[in-house]
């Protein structure tokens, strides 16, 4: 299971054993220690190639950490900053808005950065992006110190990242494919779908870092921060949203593990070429049904699931259970903890053979819980239903990706990736606002009903209109057919 490498090397010993005759004296010794020089030489290229692909992976997964440890310290920063009493105190049509703010680049630009990064060298763009996101963390620390923050430095903030991340999103999400097609080529066993698997539970334990750090920033002015059995002492929010920065300065030099992309060239040329790359993109997801039915998916739980966990669980947590960031942590450790509990299990499969049946299971499991919340129920049964919830996002996230990676043209991989993005980023804005503005005329709880039922309705929408419930996954079935 060598592969390419292994094959020329083996072929150049041959050669280089044979007997090399020659009428002039001396020649066959010559060639045949140039011939030895050589197959020395290519081995040694091939040791060299099999460590840098074998450091590539671990490479990419650092970058993928870096990104998120830096996205679950937004992830309670955010809104608690909108929200938190020692800030901005406002209300959840105020966060509604912010939010949609920090979503809405994503809808403009997300397209655009799908043909970027197949026309980029990979490892640039994504060094690039990780170095212009530290900027506005930096950037907002300064605000925050000297207690100058208000809303316009918030939504400001917002609209910059977010377009960073429409850019960061398909660079980053397509490189995947290369790093695993290059590592099998040295004889590595790692599929497709476990090269996800891994990525996404890199981004899962980067997150519940982010979320855990990030949930001292209330304690600055109360009591130290404790980490274990350590006084960590107290952790104001600039000093966080410094430490935001750095780890994404840090991504760029993990982006320099990896090896230079493989840009795709376009054959269109002129202003229009950009244009019609995408719509190519959007012809390929028309015309295959599982790509259409999980980018709809994606819109699905852009409008219906992130609006809520992005507005009303907040919402929640400031006025059911009067925490302030520590409970906002609490919230999405334990979501994110479910989330990487899930995708952990799903690590030790390989190959499923219903991903999708798997997915929509998955996706209704997370639909009826969210009902559970329209009770009033105590705090630590609230996390409950937030575990399970996680569960099921983990297998979500997990089995939509590979079923988007691999059933995409490779060579149009990256821009069927930001429309499939583009679906859930399309969805999360309007979402955002629209559970912002309903949470504050129905209150939190009784708010429920609406992701729940709307969320059930595509789900069935899918069972009986889709191939995505009966469709067998491609590695399952290359398995299957290979031991025949």
């Amino acid at each position: 299971m060598s592969g390419d490498i292994e094959k020329i090397v083996d072929e150049m010993a041959e050669e280089a054993s044979e007997n090399v005759t020659s009428p002039v004296s001396g020649l066959s010794e010559a060639l045949g220690a140039g011939a030895s020089f050589l197959v020395g030489a290519t081995h040694w290229r091939a040791k060299r190639l099999r460590r840098d692909v074998k450091i590539e992976l671990p490479g990419y997964l650092a970058v993928q950490c870096s990104w998120f440890l830096a996205f679950g310290l937004q992830l309670v920063l955010f809104p608690y900053l909108i929200t938190g009493r020692d800030h901005l105190n406002m209300d959840g049509l105020a966060l509604g808005l912010a939010n949609m703010a920090l979503s809405l680049p994503s809808v403009i630009f997300l397209l655009i950065g799908g043909v970027v990064a197949e026309r980029a060298d990979g490892r640039r763009l994504l060094l690039l992006l990780h170095l212009l996101a530290a900027s506005p963390a930096l950037m907002l620390a300064f605000f925050v110190e000297p207690g100058e923050l208000t809303y316009t430095a918030m939504i400001l903030y917002a609209l910059t990242i977010g377009t960073i991340g429409a850019f960061m999103m398909p660079a980053r999400d397509s490189i995947v494919n290369e790093v695993v097609e290059r590592r099998r080529r040295v004889g590595s066993g790692v599929t497709l779908q476990l090269g996800v698997t891994l990525a996404t539970m890199a981004q899962f334990l980067a997150q519940i870092a982010g979320l855990i750090l990030a949930g001292y920033a209330d304690r600055a002015t109360k009591m130290p921060a404790r980490l274990g059995g350590f006084s960590i002492g107290p952790i104001s929010a600039e000093t966080l949203l410094a430490v935001q920065g750095f780890v994404l300065i840090s991504g760029a030099g993990f982006a320099l593990m990896l090896a230079r992309g493989r840009p795709v060239r376009s054959a269109r040329q002129g202003p229009g070429s950009t244009l019609g790359d995408i719509l190519d993109g959007m012809r390929a997801v028309r015309a295959d049904p599982k790509l259409w039915a999980m980018t709809t998916l994606m819109f699905g739980v852009g409008v219906f699931v992130i609006g809520s966990f992005l507005v009303v669980l907040p919402i929640i947590n400031r006025d059911v259970y009067h925490f302030g960031s520590s409970g906002i942590r609490d919230m999405f450790v334990t979501f994110w903890m479910g989330a990487f509990v899930s995708s952990a299990v799903l690590a030790v499969f390989k190959r499923i053979k219903r991903q999708g049946r798997l997915l929509l299971i998955a996706q209704f499991i997370a639909s009826a819980s969210i009902l559970m919340m329209m009770g009033s129920v105590p705090h630590w049964f609230f996390l409950a239903i937030v575990f399970v919830w996680g569960l099921a996002a983990g297998i979500s996230i997990a089995m939509s990706r590979s079923i988007v990676q691999d059933s995409a043209p490779k060579a149009k991989l990256a821009r069927v990736l930001s429309i499939y993005q583009l679906g859930f980023m399309a969805g999360a804005p309007f979402g955002a606002a629209l559970m912002g503005a309903l949470v504050d005329v129905f209150g939190p709880q009784k708010i429920a009903v609406v992701p729940a039922g709307g969320m059930i309705a595509l789900i069935l929408w899918m069972v009986f209109f889709t191939p995505v419930w009966n469709m067998k996954g491609s590695a399952w079935v290359a398995h299957h057919e290979g031991r025949k």
